[in-house]
């Protein structure tokens, strides 16, 4: 994990401002997708889907989790490899979550979210940066209204 996580930071400070030398990092748990609903919904259970599983939560990025910040991200073996052209990447889908919730850890780091209106200003570049890497792979995006939903999750 960590060889892919140095991949993901050298990716995102070659494809963005931010600089990576000294980003530690984070702790990261793949979870099943009932278990990272479960992480989601913490302290409002009463709200999770009768089925259990919130299709829609792909991972989380804590901050106050393990010395580094942690990220819980749905299992490689769970993700969707419907993304399978010859891309050289394993697991396309997988590595463009992580990437996503490295945006927001690099951000904490750096104190972006107290200058921050809201938490939410970060997923912008996140989403931004996602879609960037599935074009310099040559994958279609499977989030075809990315910058429209980038532009909705990030306000406050």
């Amino acid at each position: 994990m960590d060889a892919l996580i140095a991949f993901l930071l050298s990716w995102i400070a070659a494809n963005s401002n931010y600089q990576i030398d000294d980003i530690p990092h984070p702790t990261v748990i793949e979870m099943s997708a009932k278990d990272l609903t479960y992480e989601f919904y913490q302290g409002n259970s009463d709200v999770i889907p009768a089925s259990g599983i919130d299709a829609r939560i792909k991972a989380l990025y804590s901050w106050e989790d393990g010395p580094n910040g942690t990220i819980y991200i749905l299992s490689r073996e769970e993700t969707e490899l419907s993304l399978s052209q010859e891309t050289g990447l394993e697991n396309p889908l997988f590595q463009e979550t992580l990437l996503h919730e490295l945006v927001h850890h690099i951000q904490y780091v750096r104190g972006e979210y107290e200058r921050f209106n809201c938490a939410s200003e970060g997923e912008k570049l996140a989403y931004e940066l996602g879609g960037k890497f599935f074009k310099q792979h040559n994958i279609m995006d499977p989030i075809p209204n990315r910058m429209i939903l980038a532009n909705i999750f990030s306000r406050c």
